[in-house]
């Protein structure tokens, strides 16, 4: 009885949070990009630049992120750092990201170990955001 009652004391629930998948992985970069066909109401994927493919995206416990140019920038004047600001909603559901004063929030459709998939709407338009972690 001591054993059993031990056993279930002694589990707890080790799922991390969502703030915690964020910030543990090292470099998020964009493995697809889709965009919501509304005629056809469909998402539909969208060709990512070779200058934003290479783009590594961190998310830091202080609630800032940084994303680091690759060797491609689409830019070449944009600088090889940037950073900004992000924060989640209470339930954990929606992400907002903010950078150079304009903050966009989108909903978390999947949040797990290593990947992060990120609807937003962008001048009136849908589009869905498939990240990867290192």
């Amino acid at each position: 009885m001591f054993v059993c009652a031990f056993a279930v004391i002694g589990c707890k629930d080790d799922d991390p949070s969502p703030s915690e998948i964020l910030t543990a992985g090292t470099c998020w970069k964009m493995t697809l990009l889709e965009g919501f066909d509304t005629a056809n109401n469909l998402w539909v994927a969208v060709p990512i630049e070779d200058c934003d493919a290479d783009n590594c995206f961190t998310f830091k416990t202080d609630q800032t992120f940084s994303v680091e140019e690759g060797a491609a920038k689409c830019n070449p004047d944009d600088p090889q750092e940037s950073e900004g600001a992000w924060s989640l909603s209470a339930d954990g559901k929606k992400l907002s990201l903010t950078d150079s004063g304009t903050t966009d929030t989108g909903d978390i459709v999947e949040l797990v170990e290593g990947k992060l998939v990120y609807e937003v709407t962008f001048d009136e338009e849908k589009i869905r955001v498939t990240m990867r972690a290192n």
